[in-house]
């Protein structure tokens, strides 16, 4: 599961993407969560992306977010701020129905794909859903990523724009 938070203009958004271990899309889910912090908007798409697989069933997850904090509260090589706490909290609660759970923390350009799922979460009220595929407009950031040209993309984007 890749997730990630954004917040624009002081409204947050959150989303999440979950593979299966061969890189296919099992669901996604975005969601307009209102004024918050980009702290709270992280943790509340991974609760929400861990709360789903649990849902579904799902015995084994491996977890990659661009939040080096959230991920620093979840492994315990940080203390959480007390606005992030009782979420922390419920992401260890979540993480325990799992076999095997673990949270990793990924470059900004390695999560393309829930990023372009958070950001649908700002046009979108309250939530959406999405099984066993992604929304056309977050088709590019996915292969970019599915196919490892995440580096290559990053070069041609710096090329073009710097």
């Amino acid at each position: 599961m890749n997730f990630d938070g954004s917040v624009r203009n002081e409204s947050a958004a959150s989303g999440f993407v979950l593979c299966d271990s061969d890189g296919h899309v099992l669901l996604a889910g975005a969601k307009n969560i209102g004024e918050n912090t980009i702290s709270v908007a992280e943790c509340i798409t991974l609760r929400d992306g861990l709360a789903y697989a649990a849902h579904k069933g799902w015995r084994k997850i491996l977890t990659e977010g661009d939040s080096k904090l959230i991920i620093n509260c979840v492994n315990k090589k940080a203390v959480a701020l007390w606005s992030i706490n009782l979420l922390i909290k419920d992401i260890a609660l979540l993480s325990s129905f799992f076999e095997s759970c673990s949270f990793s923390h990924v470059f900004r350009e390695a999560n393309f794909t829930a990023d372009a799922v958070t950001s649908l979460g700002h046009g979108i009220t309250p939530s959406k859903l999405w099984e066993a595929g992604l929304p056309l407009n977050c088709s590019t950031p996915f292969f970019l990523t599915y196919w490892g040209l995440r580096v290559l993309g990053v070069f041609v984007f710096s090329i073009l724009f710097f």
